[in-house]
């Protein structure tokens, strides 16, 4: 079946199809499901987002007052005269000596900050002036500790030799077996699960937390995507892939990280159900539902002519708001894998050509909160001022009504480009190195 059969197929059974195993989870179940575990961290969340977002503006205002200057001209490069010299040392590749600063903060505050929190509670019970405290310290000022520790675990998953060179190559697990289970997240997920899976199938409808059957101008689908992302972020789909295309040293890769993971989940739960729930879980409930918006909204726009187009298919933001390590170039994470983060920028502007033939999904001055809240609440207005067309020929109008066809096409069963014959096939294997 080429790509002409599959827009035909996909028109044919629209939002009624679903790919395996979400054709037995009915979309009243996931959507209870994913309402679910929203509930479960809003609450909470709320303060924490109040909290962080006000530290933030009261760091803005103290890093850009006159007073300051002589700090904010002077601090980045002192600490990047600190990190250049031990990334020659630390790093095979020198160019990531910015990661340093960051391994060493929250490899020492978040870790110090829980083993605190812990004797708090066992010393005086719960409290939630502590709770409130770790995770504000946790997710850093407007969520900046936590996106830095999330996209070190991508930068670690994606190095296949190693981000440390020896004999320091024992560092190069610090990140998702050390930071970040502080931060849900399961160790070997990024570099197995995240690399075997959905920089195989970028997102087309094999990928276990696709999202392409799904209308997603409709806030509902994201409810309902929201289990898909679960199981994606737990384990449970990707372990279930590999067994049925039988990799097992995919497998056995996996499931050390998962046994390890909640090996020490049921241990502190059966110490303190109350501080696993709040301490533990909670934040593992977080970077589901963070990450899921996250990966909603980076593959949510596909063409209708051309369903595989991945200048389409990914977002690339410019000026971004928060571009973490160029990761707002996401198409060239996933065209070109192999080109370093710090030559992202320069990898788009030789390109540019390419993006600007298919009218590529490119956003400016903004960031992904920001996506998604357009996305949700389908502002579309605002979106469209946002877009970027490189051609320079498309209206208000007309932007607004390629992004909503573009978010409103749904993939049916052969896949975007019409080759798939069953679950988990080979055939829609996708490698890029552009």
């Amino acid at each position: 079946m080429g790509k002409a059969d599959a827009k035909k197929e996909a028109k044919e059974y629209g939002k009624a199809w679903k790919p395996f195993p979400w054709n037995y989870l009915p979309n009243q179940v996931a959507f209870i499901w994913g309402a679910a575990e929203i509930t479960f961290i809003a609450p909470l969340m709320a303060v924490l987002i109040a909290i962080v977002v006000v530290w933030m503006k009261v760091l803005d205002h103290i890093w850009t007052h006159p007073r300051t200057a002589q700090i904010r001209n002077t601090l980045p490069e002192l600490v990047r005269s600190v990190s250049r010299p031990l990334g020659k040392i630390l790093f095979a590749d020198p160019r990531n000596h910015a990661y340093l600063p960051w391994m060493a903060l929250l490899g020492t505050l978040i870790p110090f900050c829980f083993f605190w929190a812990m004797w708090r509670h066992a010393t005086y019970g719960f409290e939630f002036s502590t709770l409130v405290l770790y995770h504000v310290i946790r997710l850093g000022p407007r969520f900046k500790f936590f996106g830095h520790a999330h996209t070190l675990a991508h930068k670690e998953g994606h190095s296949h030799t190693g981000i440390f060179r020896k004999p320091f190559t024992a560092m190069n697990y610090l990140c998702e077996w050390w930071i970040c289970p502080f931060y849900g997240i399961v160790p070997n997920s990024y570099s197995i699960a995240h690399m075997k899976i959905h920089h195989r199938w970028h997102n087309d409808v094999d990928d276990v937390h696709t999202n392409l059957d799904l209308d997603r101008t409709k806030l509902s689908s994201f409810f309902i995507y929201v289990p898909r992302f679960t199981l994606y972020w737990m384990g449970l789909s990707p372990f279930a892939l590999f067994v049925k295309r039988k990799e097992w040293q995919l497998v056995a890769q996996l499931s050390y990280g998962m046994v390890a993971y909640y090996l020490v989940t049921g241990i502190m739960f059966c110490w303190n159900p109350t501080f696993c729930l709040t301490y533990w879980i909670f934040a593992h409930a977080e970077g589901i539902i963070f990450l899921c918006a996250i990966s909603y909204l980076w593959h949510a726009f596909v063409e209708e002519s051309d369903p595989g187009n991945q200048y389409v298919n990914s977002v690339t933001i410019l000026e971004g708001h928060d571009n973490i390590f160029n990761e707002d170039y996401h198409v060239v994470h996933h065209h070109s894998p192999s080109t370093h983060w710090t030559d992202a920028p320069a990898h788009f502007e030789q390109h540019k050509e390419k993006y600007a033939a298919v009218n590529a999904t490119i956003f400016r001055d903004t960031e992904e909160g920001m996506l998604l809240q357009m996305l949700f609440e389908n502002d579309w207005d605002k979106m469209a001022h946002h877009f970027v067309d490189l051609n320079g020929k498309l209206s208000h109008a007309e932007k607004k009504e390629l992004l909503v066809r573009r978010l409103s096409y749904v993939v049916g069963p052969s896949g975007r480009d019409g080759k798939r014959k069953e679950w988990g096939s080979t055939e829609t294997i996708r490698d890029f190195n552009d």
